[in-house]
C-alpha cells in the first residue's frame, strides 16, 4: 500500500501547528483581557463565559452528527475547513474588540458572540481534521500514526514558540497602539496563521476528500438522528474511551486550575510559575518525540494504560515531595508530560478506531459521529475539573490573601496531586479492563470497511 508523501504529511502537520498558534491568545489571555481591559468583574466574567461554554458543549455533541449528515460540495470533511476558517478568524478578533465604553449588556453579547464563533467553529474544524486524517491515510495504520504523532510534536513546538513571543509581542505593541489594541492585533495575526493553515490543509486534502456530484449526493443514504445517537450509546468501545479520557481531563484540569496557588501560597513566589512553565513546555517537545515511540511499542491500549499510571505516580509524587521544592515539582511535571505523550501521540486514532469498530460491527457508517466525540472529554474536564478545584479550595479553608498554615499547605498538596491521581488511576483501570480493540483489530476493521466502501462505490469516508 502506498504511503503518503512528505508534502501531504507536512501540510497536515502545519495545520496542527497553525491551529495551536491561532487560538493561543483567546485560550490564555481572554480572562485577563476581560477584567483588566474591558472592566468585567470576576463574577460577571464567569457568568458571561458560562453561557457560551454551555452552547459550545451542546454544539460539540452535535458536530459529528451534522458532518455525517451533510453533503457539501467541497468534500465531506474539507468543506468545513474551508468554511469555518473565516469564522474562527473573525471570532478571535471579536473577542478582543475594545468594548469597555459600551453598556454591560452589549459588552456581554459581543464577548459571547466571539466565543461562540471561535469555539463552536473549532468543534467542526477538529472533527473535520480527524476525518481528513482518516481519508488521507486510508486504512494504513502506519500513516495514521505518523500524521497523529507528527501533529503532537508540532503542537508542542507551537507551545514553546507562543510562550516565548506572545507577551513580549503584546508589550512591544502597547506603547504604539495601546494595550487593548495590542491584544487585538496579536489575536488577529495569530488567527491569520490559523487561516493559512486551514488553506494549506484544504488544498492538500482535495485529492482525498473529493467533491460529490449531484447524482452521488442524491443516492447517498444518510443516517437518521436515532441512528447517530445509537452509534454512540451502543458503541461500548467508544464509551469506554470517552469515560477514561474524561476522567483524565478532569484530573488534569483540576490540577491546572489550582497550580497558580501552589506558587503563590506554597512556594511563596508567583513569578516561579513562569520558570516552571518554560521548563515543562520545553521538555514537552522532547516528550512528544520520546513518548510516542514508547507508545508505538506498547500499542494504543497499553500506551494509554501505562501513561495514565505514570501520570498518577507523578501526581502522587508532587503531593508528597514537592511541598518545598520547585525542582522536584518541575521534574515530576515532566514525568507526567512524558507519560501523557505515551498515548496523546495517537491523538484522534482512538476515536477513529472505535468508529471503524462500530461500522464493522453494525454495517452503518457513523464514523464522523465517533470522531466528533473526540472533543467531549476535554470539555467535560474543563467543566468538572475546574469546578472541583474551586470547591476543593473552599473545603480546605482558602481565602484570598491568606497566610498559609502548615495544615493548609498539606491539604493543598493533596488536592493538587493526590485527588487528580485518583482520577488517573480509575481512568487507567477502566481502559485496562474495558477497552478491547487491539491495534491488529483496528487495522482489520479499517481494511474491511475500506473494501466494503469500495464495493458499494459509496463516497463516504475511507
Amino acid at each position: 500500500m502506498s504511503k503518503l508523501d512528505k508534502s501531504k504529511i507536512n501540510a497536515y502537520v502545519f495545520y496542527t501547528f497553525a491551529s495551536s498558534v491561532g487560538v493561543v491568545v483567546p485560550l490564555n489571555y481572554l480572562n485577563i483581557f476581560m477584567t483588566e481591559n474591558l472592566g468585567y468583574s470576576a463574577a460577571l466574567m464567569g457568568t458571561t463565559l458560562l453561557i457560551p461554554r454551555i452552547i459550545d458543549f451542546v454544539v460539540g455533541l452535535l458536530a459529528g452528527g451534522i458532518i455525517e449528515k451533510s453533503r457539501l460540495k467541497w468534500g465531506k470533511f474539507r468543506s468545513w475547513i474551508m468554511i469555518f476558517r473565516f469564522v474562527v478568524f473573525a471570532g478571535c478578533a471579536v473577542l478582543f474588540l475594545n468594548t469597555s465604553a459600551l453598556p454591560v449588556g452589549t459588552k456581554m453579547l459581543i464577548t459571547i458572540l466571539g466565543y461562540v464563533m471561535l469555539h463552536c467553529s473549532m468543534n467542526f474544524l477538529q472533527t473535520a481534521q480527524f476525518g481528513i486524517l482518516s481519508v488521507m491515510a486510508g486504512a494504513d495504520m502506519e500513516d495514521r500514526n505518523t500524521l497523529s504523532i507528527r501533529s503532537g510534536q508540532a503542537a508542542a513546538a507551537s507551545m514553546i514558540l507562543t510562550s516565548m513571543i506572545t507577551l513580549p509581542f503584546i508589550e512591544f505593541l502597547t506603547p504604539i497602539v495601546g494595550n487593548s489594541n495590542a491584544y487585538l492585533i496579536a489575536a488577529a495575526l495569530f488567527a491569520a496563521v490559523f487561516f493559512i493553515g486551514c488553506t494549506v490543509l484544504g488544498r492538500a486534502a482535495a485529492p482525498y476528500d473529493l467533491p460529490r456530484s449531484k447524482e452521488e449526493v442524491k443516492n447517498v443514504p444518510t443516517a437518521t438522528v436515532k441512528d447517530m445517537i445509537n452509534s454512540v450509546v451502543t458503541n461500548k468501545q467508544l464509551l469506554i474511551y470517552i469515560l477514561s479520557s474524561s476522567l483524565f481531563y478532569v484530573g488534569m484540569m483540576l490540577f491546572a486550575g489550582i497550580t497558580a496557588y501552589y506558587f503563590m501560597y506554597v512556594l511563596g513566589n508567583f513569578l516561579l510559575m513562569s520558570v516552571s512553565m518554560t521548563a515543562t513546555t520545553v521538555f514537552s517537545l522532547v516528550a512528544s518525540i520520546i513518548g510516542p515511540k514508547m507508545g508505538m511499542k506498547l500499542g494504543k491500549k497499553n500506551a494509554m494504560v501505562v501513561g495514565l499510571f505514570i501520570y498518577a505516580a507523578g501526581s502522587i509524587g508532587i503531593a508528597l515531595f514537592a511541598k518545598n521544592s520547585l525542582i522536584i515539582f518541575i521534574i515530576l511535571s515532566c514525568v507526567n508530560g512524558l507519560g501523557m505523550y505515551f498515548f496523546q501521540g495517537f491523538g484522534p486514532n482512538y476515536v477513529i478506531d472505535t468508529g471503524e469498530y462500530g461500522f464493522y460491527k453494525t454495517g452503518k457508517d457513523n464514523r464522523a459521529v465517533a470522531m466528533g466525540m473526540m472533543n467531549m472529554p476535554m470539555k467535560i474536564g474543563m467543566m468538572v475539573g475546574g469546578s472541583l478545584g474551586g470547591y476543593g479550595l473552599q473545603m480546605i479553608g482558602y481565602t484570598a490573601g491568606m497566610v498559609p498554615t502548615a495544615e493548609f499547605v498539606s491539604k493543598f498538596m493533596l488536592l493538587l496531586g493526590g485527588v487528580p491521581a485518583i482520577f488517573y488511576i480509575v481512568a487507567a483501570i477502566i481502559m485496562l479492563v474495558g477497552y478491547k480493540i487491539s491495534d491488529e483489530d483496528a487495522a482489520m476493521y479499517a481494511k474491511a470497511n475500506a473494501e466494503k466502501m469500495l464495493q458499494s462505490k459509496s463516497p463516504s469516508v475511507v
